[in-house]
């Protein structure tokens, strides 16, 4: 075993990768291996930004138009409940208002055919004609 590990780091220490020296050439060419991927980067990235401000302002439009549609929807159905509840107003003000200017109307008809005046009307009637 011990043998074994001796002559692997021995071969370890005579290969010639392990003492090479990187060239100026070999640096060069690491070099332009970099940029060129730099430059394939920045042209994915550049890509993708432009696709993903499409679809943002595609989702934009349609969050928008959707929006607007179901604005548009609750100001109807808003405007529908006001007219409904100015119309159920008005219903319940003739409703009640009219019987009761009905009957007023009939008081006072009563009144004027008895002889009461407005004057005596906070008095008893028994009381009145006894004067």
């Amino acid at each position: 075993m011990k043998t074994l590990f001796f002559a692997i780091v021995g071969l370890l220490c005579l290969s010639t990768i392990a003492t090479a020296e990187l060239s100026v050439e070999d640096l060069e060419k690491i070099r332009q291996i970099v940029n060129e991927a730099e430059v394939r980067l920045e042209k994915r990235i550049t890509e993708t930004e432009v696709r993903l401000e499409k679809r943002i302002t595609e989702t934009e439009v349609r969050l928008e138009k959707h929006f607007t549609d179901r604005f548009t929807d609750q100001s109807k159905r808003l405007d529908f409940q006001g007219t409904l509840i100015i119309t159920l107003i008005g219903a319940l003000i003739a409703f009640v208002g009219v019987p009761l200017a009905l009957i007023a109307y009939q008081v006072e008809q009563t009144r004027t055919t008895r002889g009461y005046h407005k004057s005596t009307s906070h008095r008893d009637p028994g009381i009145a004609r006894e004067n």
